[in-house]
């Protein structure tokens, strides 16, 4: 299970006959479920790298750089490929949790912006079959991954961020407001990621930078007061 600033697993539609439904879904401006956009992004990407290894499609392989914008500069097929079993099998384990470094999070965001463009470009029909949830009306990717993401400074070009001091990156990368809930995922924001100038910079990850970091418990878990 990976980690997101909100959790993926919950069903937002377990309340849906409850006075308290409006705290999980907005029927005035839909997001399509994060688990459903997530998997079907990921599964999406896993179909492509098993087309390219099946067949050696030379034109899929090719068009690496339009499929994952940002994610291609990282690395070649191989590690790009790596970095979607990773993922795909991290967001189906149902036994542990997983947090993602900034080559996983650009990965992942590339391969959502990709379902996002498809989505937007379908019609109503399209759509209403991808995400049924989302009733055909259109899909805010910034307010999901303001919603679901820690942040995306991973985005920002490197001759931006390679002159900022210490104090402007500090501001950069402050910690996501979670309000009174969940005050201890905070520290999956601080401090500065090692990966984030390596991601911002193109430069390929080390092999220990392929992995997703296992947690030894829920991180949702408020921790027990001792009175």
């Amino acid at each position: 299970m990976l980690v997101f600033k909100k959790n993926i697993y919950l069903d937002p539609f377990r309340s849906r006959n409850s006075s308290n439904s409006k705290e999980f879904r907005d029927e005035e401006d839909p997001s399509p479920l994060p688990f459903s956009f997530i998997y079907k992004a990921l599964f999406n990407s896993q179909k492509l790298f098993q087309e390219i290894e099946g067949k050696k499609d030379r034109g899929l392989s090719d068009q690496l750089g339009i499929l994952f914008p940002h994610a291609s500069r990282l690395g070649n097929i191989g590690i790009l490929s790596d970095l979607s079993h990773r993922l795909f099998t991290g967001l189906t384990d149902t036994q542990t949790w997983f947090t993602m470094n900034c080559y996983h999070q650009c990965f992942l965001y590339d391969c959502l912006l990709d379902i996002v463009e498809d989505y937007s470009y379908n019609d109503e029909t399209e759509r209403r079959e991808l995400f049924p949830e989302m009733k055909g009306q259109a899909l805010d990717f910034n307010k999901f991954l303001l919603e679901y993401f820690f942040n995306t400074t991973f985005l920002i070009a490197p001759e931006r961020f390679n002159p900022m001091n210490p104090e402007e990156r500090k501001q950069l990368l402050r910690s996501p407001d979670f309000g009174q809930d969940f005050p201890q995922l905070k520290r999956f924001s601080e401090p500065e990621d090692p990966t984030l100038a390596k991601v911002i910079n193109h430069i390929p990850p080390e092999p220990e930078e392929m992995a997703l970091k296992p947690l030894t418990q829920n991180p949702y878990l408020l921790p027990k007061i001792i009175l």
